[in-house]
Formats: structure tokens, C-alpha cells, sequence
């Protein structure tokens, strides 16, 4: 009989043992916060921000928390700077260069009458340790021989580095009489969107953009027959080429 009721007594006791551990699902196994902190770290971890433009406390790996940081929206807003890179047809904007260590603005070198006798420009972007510069030195130097006077045909040296005295004496060496002029910032680069050297551009009468592209090719004087046409108040036929450095 002892033996029974105490069987019987083990019974319950199982019994209400199993009642109080009745199976959990996932949510119910989560501790409290657990879904706040993981929605902190999201909002942490893509920049999100509280009304006060402030970013959630961020925690260390020493279990420290670190103070919030506020976001500065003015100086976070991006940047705009205006394309400098011109098109055919559009007015050329003022650059400096130096020639033989004095200071000249484009819009000074078409007003020289020394220069040229109307504003006309001829700008071939040049240096001299570039071999394929070595390939139109000659026919520059005889163009700027044939318009001497009246049209400013000008080497522009954008490379950095050059200084006036190394380009005096390369072109000595080389018999080249033209102007050279150093733009060692690389903004009448960027103006004209020029990559490589002996691209050249036609400046008209109005500081007009007229011709961008090859020096010259076999057979093909791009430049002076763009030339020509300005001179003649013509169209240019090819007003651009592909350049080829």
C-alpha cells in the first residue's frame, strides 16, 4: 500500500514538473531589448539618426558605449563644381601661362597685336621629353613662321615640372623659334579636356572655340586648314578629330 502511494505521488509530481515546462517559441526565448539592440546596430551601421540629428550610441568592443555624434547636414551636403571642359563653338575662358618668365592671361595674349593682328589663337599642347611631340616640332615651328604676326600660334607646355629655363634651352637645341608658354597648373587642360600632348585648338577673332583635335595627320593639315576657314570667316569643316598624343 506504502508502496503504491508513493508511486502514486511520483506521478504528480512529474506531472506538474511537466506543466511548468511547456515547449517556447523563438520569440518568447528572446531576452528583453534583444530586438531594440539589433535594430541599433542597423540604424548604426547605415547612418541612421534620431530627430536631433544625432547617430545611436556606438559600442565598443570592451562593452563600453561610446557618446552619441551629432551630424552636420550643411557640411555633410556634396560639393558641385561647374564641367570647366568646353565644347566647339563655345567662348574659351581665361587661363594663365608663362612665357620666358612673365605672366600672361589668354584674353592678354589675343589683345597682344605682336602676337596676332586680330585675336586669333593656335594652341598645341606640348612638351619636351614627349616623342610624340618630336613629331610636329618642325611643322609647328614652320606654322607659326608662316603667321607670324598675324596669327599667334603658341606650344603649351601643361606638363608639371618644366621650368622655363629647361624649355628655353630644349628649344635652342632644336632650332625652335616659336612662343612656348608653360600652364603648369593643367587648367587650359582641363578647359579644353585634353589628355594627351600635340592635340591642338583654333581660337577665332571672338575667342571662339573652332577646332579641337590632331596637329596634323598624313595627308590631313588639320590645323591649318581650320585655320584657314577662321581666317576666311568660313566654317571648318573638320571641327574636331580624335586625339592622339
Amino acid at each position: 500500500m506504502r508502496l503504491i502511494s508513493t508511486l502514486l505521488l511520483g506521478q504528480v509530481v512529474l506531472l506538474l514538473a511537466s506543466c511548468n515546462n511547456e515547449p517556447t517559441t523563438s520569440e518568447q526565448t528572446m531576452l528583453p531589448g534583444t530586438v531594440n539592440d539589433q535594430q541599433a546596430g542597423h540604424d548604426q551601421q547605415h547612418g541612421h539618426e534620431d530627430a536631433h540629428g544625432h547617430t545611436p550610441p556606438r559600442h565598443a568592443p570592451d562593452g563600453h558605449t561610446e557618446p552619441a555624434q551629432h551630424v552636420d547636414h550643411q557640411q555633410a551636403k556634396p560639393v558641385n563644381r561647374p564641367v570647366t571642359r568646353i565644347s566647339i563653338g563655345d567662348k574659351v575662358p581665361d587661363f594663365e601661362v608663362t612665357i620666358d618668365d612673365k605672366k600672361w592671361t589668354l584674353s592678354e595674349l589675343r589683345k597682344n597685336t605682336k602676337l596676332s593682328n586680330d585675336g586669333t589663337i593656335v594652341l598645341t599642347f606640348w612638351c619636351s621629353f614627349c616623342h610624340s611631340c618630336r613629331d610636329v616640332d618642325q611643322s609647328l615651328n614652320q606654322l607659326a613662321e608662316h603667321y607670324k604676326g598675324k596669327v599667334a600660334v603658341i606650344a603649351l607646355d601643361a606638363s608639371d615640372g618644366e621650368t622655363t629655363e629647361e624649355v628655353a634651352h630644349f628649344a635652342k637645341k632644336k632650332g625652335l623659334t616659336l612662343p612656348i608658354a608653360l600652364n603648369a597648373s593643367g587648367s587650359a587642360a582641363d578647359i579644353f579636356g585634353t589628355k594627351v600632348t600635340t592635340t591642338t585648338v583654333v581660337i577665332d577673332q571672338q575667342g571662339v572655340l573652332r577646332y579641337r583635335g590632331q596637329f596634323g595627320s598624313a595627308g590631313h593639315t588639320f590645323t591649318r586648314d581650320a585655320l584657314e576657314a577662321v581666317l576666311h570667316g568660313q566654317t571648318v569643316k573638320v571641327a574636331e578629330t580624335k586625339h592622339r598624343g
